[in-house]
């Protein structure tokens, strides 16, 4: 008598606890990412081939652009305010809460301190067009006050100088030179990855 073969059976796999898991790690991710505003100053930065990267919180940088005009970014969204507040403080100026809101949402600084209410109080189309940058000469340092000021607020800051590939080496040279006068002997270099040469 011939042997009866038993029916094959397919397995069935429930792929609903995965999917379930797909969406909350979709959801943990869109819901705790944090955007970086956009840069209002178009810099090109020079290659290197450090692999090293540049930290995403507690940092404030010093962007010049191929003009040699420098600018003052904060990374850390919580010690914008503090940061205005001290300039307020040292520069006797008095910024309502929505201006403090305002300045909030800013990439960088791209106006000298005397500017900075009424550059506050423009629609960001406006704001855009108005970027004369901050001094830095010997009668008048605000870049460098503004740096004071963030080390007031948090010491455990870091510093990054971001410059342009066509900016030209005095504007570098002299606020390297203003930084060493205040004791800020530690910065990073913010440059562009470039691949390592072959040996």
């Amino acid at each position: 008598m011939a042997r009866v073969k038993p029916k094959r059976q397919g397995f069935h796999i429930d792929m609903t606890p995965m999917s379930d898991m797909a969406w909350l790690l979709l959801t943990f991710f869109i819901l705790t990412t944090q955007f970086r505003k956009p840069e209002v100053v178009p810099v090109k930065t020079p290659g290197s081939v450090s692999t090293q990267k540049v930290q995403d919180g507690g940092l404030v940088e010093i962007i010049v652009n191929s003009d040699g005009q420098y600018y003052f970014g904060i990374i850390d969204d919580k010690n914008k305010k503090p940061i205005l507040e001290k300039m307020g403080e040292k520069y006797k100026i008095d910024f309502t809460e929505q201006e403090k809101n305002s300045f909030y949402s800013l990439s960088e600084v791209t106006v000298p301190i005397g500017s900075l209410k009424q550059f506050l109080n423009m629609e960001p189309a406006q704001q855009k067009q108005n970027i004369p940058g901050i001094k830095l000469d010997s009668a008048n340092l605000q870049l460098m006050d503004w740096i004071d000021a963030s080390f007031e607020v948090d010491p455990e800051l870091k510093l990054a100088i971001k410059g342009d590939v066509n900016t030209q080496y005095p504007k570098f040279r002299e606020l390297v030179k203003e930084l060493v006068n205040r004791d800020y002997n530690r910065f990073q270099l913010i440059t562009s990855s470039e691949a390592k040469p072959k040996e």
